[in-house]
């Protein structure tokens, strides 16, 4: 809440659809950045044509859909709009997670997928890479892991703790961001060998984000400022 932002999908240099919605105002002092790199991919070799982004710092419940998905564990896990300290215009989501059985790598995720976007590789063009951004706030004991998530085939592909995905510890928004992520850097909780297919035979990719707890306990963070770019030729 930052910036205002668009709720929507936005071609860079080549329009397929643009739709405007609102934005909001600053949560809290913009914090320094905390950046992780992200994965494979070689853009010196790849031309990149267009670009696709997609940002929300309002979270209307109506904009996402939760998935709930579980990895040698029990639990529960939900999202929703709020806004920070009760103060208008600045909305956020916060993800609740509670795992109550499963040894101590057993994993919970929240996956939250946008209902309004959509790429098609077809006619779109293949996805090079993805870049990823997003302010995050921990509000409970425990930490989540973050990441982008997207939909293809029905299957939900992400990144795990260890393999790309970043912890969200910090008391205050904090910012965090990934960049250059290839299909392969995306795989689904239940197997790291199964990936999203980018490429122009690849079906329809929806996208969102993710938020993971590991091990038993209970956890609630917030995210805000979402982000998300898809690079493609």
């Amino acid at each position: 809440m930052r910036t205002t932002a668009l709720r929507a999908l936005i071609i860079l240099g080549c329009v397929v659809s643009v739709s405007c919605g609102g934005g909001s105002d600053s949560t809290s002092p913009s914090p320094s950045p905390v950046t992780s790199a992200g994965g494979g991919g070689d853009a010196g070799s790849d031309i990149v044509r267009n670009t696709s982004q997609t940002t929300d710092s309002s979270f209307d419940d109506n904009d996402w859909e939760d998935v709930v998905e579980t990895f040698n564990a029990s639990g529960s896990g939900s999202g929703g709009h709020l806004r920070f300290n009760g103060q208008a215009g600045a909305d956020y989501r916060q993800i609740t997670i509670s795992i109550n059985s499963g040894g101590a790598d057993g994993r919970l995720a929240v996956f939250a997928i946008n209902r309004a976007q959509a790429y098609s590789p077809s006619s779109d063009g293949a996805v090079l890479w993805i870049d990823y951004s997003e302010s995050s706030i921990n509000q409970l004991s425990g930490t989540q892991y973050s990441a982008p998530a997207i939909r293809q085939n029905g299957k939900i592909y992400t990144l795990v703790p260890g393999g790309g995905a970043f912890a969200t510890p910090e008391a205050a928004w904090t910012d965090h961001a990934l960049t250059h992520l290839t299909q392969n850097d995306f795989r689904t909780l239940a197997s790291a060998t199964d990936h999203p297919d980018f490429s122009r035979n690849g079906s329809r990719i929806e996208i969102g984000f993710m938020r993971l707890q590991v091990g038993q306990g209970a956890t609630k963070g917030g995210i805000d400022n979402y982000r998300l770019v898809l690079y493609r030729n």
